[in-house]
């Protein structure tokens, strides 16, 4: 028997399609590029230990967790689709696991978060960490599919250089976001990456404070040491800029050099997590996170990204993100802390970087809201 064919005019059908029948695939939006591409599965994806092993499965896309004794998420590709408007065909996919994870946990009140980071300075005061991240969930309504297909589109044009993506791994989660952050960028025995870190509204004229270029010195010189030990050769470093990412701003450095296939996953598991979203030394703050932290990261701030097999890799941050779960949807946001940080400062940064996702969604209901209402009446 033949196996019928759909075809789509545009992304969001096509999304609201994999989602609803319990597809793999991801959406994404490289930064400066003009249009999207979705890898589409087979239908299933697989669970991996290690980088290397998922280099190894050939093309697809890869999500990873921060903790390391989590699973990474992979499908392989078996379509691929360029842009939001087009008319493809493809075999209709078997149906599988559309449920979605359910979630009990209870969101850090302010006064809790605060005590969380008074109590994090006075353990790098004591001498346990120089820098430790300290994140929080921002609990929002449920996106429906096309909700969350318009909030990709909404991500692409507020955000022109991030990473824009939506991923789906049916029974582990539905993520979105707009991430800021490269990890790698490996092709053709080429390497780049960034240093990442330091937060402040978006057009303010002040100079970064102390804390800010602090932070910005220990992911430059811990991207230098991975690098280098890797085996990587002629390292160029750039000059410290500014960045705009939504709202806010923050410091970037870039790094390129030339690297063999061969150490890219090595160059990758070094790297990840950066000191952006752990802290330093990485080792003690990622213990601080675990003990400290009242809820499970999952894939905030892991990486995640297309992968070829031959060593050419596409992987950013998981920042600025969103999670769908049963009934709610998270909203995950973390700032730096070091010796110097003000609590009550620390939750005001969270409430700020939040503000890039819920200001889409809210932008994105607004419209829909417009287009309900009869044009005699608008």
């Amino acid at each position: 028997m033949s196996t019928p064919d759909l075809s789509f005019n545009n992304l969001p059908d096509l999304q609201n399609f994999l989602i609803g029948n319990g597809v793999p695939f991801a959406s994404f939006r490289l930064p400066g590029d003009s249009e999207p591409h979705t890898l589409i599965s087979d239908g299933s994806y697989s669970m991996h230990l290690s980088v290397a092993e998922v280099l190894e499965q050939g093309p697809g896309f890869v999500m990873a967790p921060f903790f390391r004794d989590e699973p990474l998420l992979y499908f392989r590709n078996k379509f691929i689709i360029k842009g939001f408007g087009f008319q493809p065909f493809f075999p209709v996919a078997p149906k599988a696991n559309t449920d979605l994870p359910a979630s009990d946990f209870i969101p850090d009140s302010k006064s809790s978060y605060i005590r969380m980071i008074d109590n994090t300075v006075q353990r790098i005061k004591s001498g346990e960490a120089a820098k430790v991240v300290i994140s929080r969930i921002i609990e929002a309504e449920k996106l429906s599919p096309s909700e969350l297909s318009s909030l990709f589109k909404v991500l692409c044009e507020s955000h022109p250089h991030a990473f824009v993506y939506v991923a789906h791994f049916p029974g582990q989660g539905l993520w979105a976001g707009a991430s800021p952050e490269l990890l790698l960028n490996a092709s053709e025995g080429k390497v780049a990456t960034i240093a990442l870190a330091g937060t402040r509204k978006s057009g303010e004229t002040v100079e970064w404070g102390q804390k800010e270029k602090e932070e910005q010195e220990w992911v430059s010189r811990f991207i230098s040491k991975c690098m280098t030990d890797a085996g990587c050769s002629d390292i160029q470093v750039s000059e410290t800029r500014t960045i705009a990412a939504g709202n806010v701003e923050h410091l970037l450095t870039e790094f390129h050099a030339f690297a063999d296939y061969k150490i890219v996953p090595l160059l990758i598991d070094a790297l990840h997590p950066t000191p952006a979203v752990c802290g330093w030394p990485k080792q003690d703050a990622y213990r601080i996170i675990r003990e400290t932290e009242t809820y499970k990261r999952s894939y905030y701030t892991g990486f995640l990204g297309p992968v070829d097999g031959n060593g050419k890799t596409s992987l950013f941050v998981n920042l600025r993100c969103l999670q769908v779960l049963e009934d709610k949807t998270l909203i995950y946001a973390g700032g730096g802390i070091t010796a110097a940080s003000d609590p009550a400062s620390e939750w005001e940064e969270t409430e700020l970087k939040s503000r890039n996702i819920l200001s889409a969604i809210e932008k994105l209901r607004n419209l829909a809201s417009e287009s309900e209402i009869p044009l005699h009446e608008k």
